[in-house]
């Protein structure tokens, strides 16, 4: 081993380990000093957690902010504090907004502001009120949605009973507009759950025994006779969706208020519907089942949505909470 002058430690010859030389690196480390990369190395199980309430948040449709609605009025009320919900109407305050401004407790964060294009002649009566409310309602009874705001894009087809029957003939979107500022799916569609019957018309009650939203796709399956010669468990499949379709509607089913578990291991019911009605009924009782109304419109198969070939006789989806108090609707 040769001395290096220019070091005070031995160079080691080639091909030798000498422990001088790892010596020599624990000293050339503390030389340098430990850098700092202003990395941070995060904690991923800490950081989900931290999101967890965002991601609940952002994943729902619903969900209104004050920073949301429209707190104009035409003037301001004697008393914010005691204002009600009819008075904030009568002072052109749109109904959802109203509901929400007084939900959150009249904040002071958020106070209504005059606003001076509200004028009296703007402001709807409580009769116009009260049907735009209704129109609403009874979109998402039937069709499980708001009606479109004027200019969305592919709006829902109104219903007949809505426009001819009850003479709601202007465009849905001024339904929306009546009683809301912003997005109406924002709005919790869950009150639908809860409204009672005892006072409707007997034309909307009727109207109603039609079907509602979450069934339309099953009622094929109480009204005809399926082909013969079908596959064991085809036959368990359409004896599901006769036993749904049987059942009294509830809201176990219904679209907007539904338990997710009923779609585990069950899939799309609409689209697995028509693609057992393919397999199950003639081209001529389908036609006649569009052209009578009983479906809205010719089933398209879809490959993806085979749950069906797995549903059994023997499941039950239809739970117990009625949507009608009694089962004759």
């Amino acid at each position: 081993m040769r001395l290096d002058p220019k070091f005070t430690t031995f160079t080691p010859l080639a091909g030798s380990i000498h422990p001088e030389t790892r010596m020599a690196f624990t000293a050339t480390a503390a030389t340098i000093g430990s850098p700092t990369f202003n990395v941070i190395d995060i904690n991923p199980a800490e950081i989900a957690k931290a999101l967890q309430t965002w991601l609940d948040r952002g994943s729902k449709l619903t969900g209104v902010s004050l920073d949301d609605i429209d707190r104009g009025v035409h003037t301001m009320p004697t008393s914010t504090t005691k204002v009600t919900l009819v008075q904030l109407l009568e002072l052109g305050m749109k109904l959802f907004d109203a509901l929400v401004w007084l939900s959150a407790g009249k904040p002071d964060t958020h106070p209504l502001q005059v606003n001076p294009e509200i004028t009296i002649a703007t402001i709807p009566s409580m009769h116009e009120v009260a049907r735009a409310v209704f129109y609403n309602y009874f979109f998402m009874l039937t069709q499980a949605r708001y009606p479109a705001r004027t200019g969305a894009q592919n709006p829902s087809k109104v219903p007949n009973f809505l426009s001819v029957i009850l003479g709601m003939d202007q465009p849905q979107g001024e339904y929306v507009a009546t009683i809301c500022s912003f997005e109406p799916q924002k709005f919790d569609p869950g009150w639908v759950k809860y409204v009672k019957f005892a006072n409707f018309g007997m034309e909307t009650i009727s109207r109603f025994g039609l079907g509602v939203a979450g069934y339309r796709m099953f009622a094929p399956f109480k009204l005809y006779t399926v082909k013969e010669g079908l596959p064991l468990n085809i036959l368990r499949a359409v004896s599901f969706a006769e036993k749904v379709a049987k059942h009294p509607p509830t809201w176990d089913v219904h679209p907007l208020t539904r338990n997710p578990a009923v779609l585990t291991n069950r899939g799309n019911l609409n689209k697995n519907c028509a693609n057992l009605m393919l397999e199950v009924f003639t081209k001529e009782q389908l036609d006649e089942m569009v052209q009578s109304k009983v479906l809205f419109s010719y089933p398209v198969r879809d490959p993806t949505n085979t749950n069906y070939t797995q549903w059994n006789d023997d499941d039950d989806i239809s739970g117990t909470t009625f949507i009608f108090q009694t089962s004759a609707v």
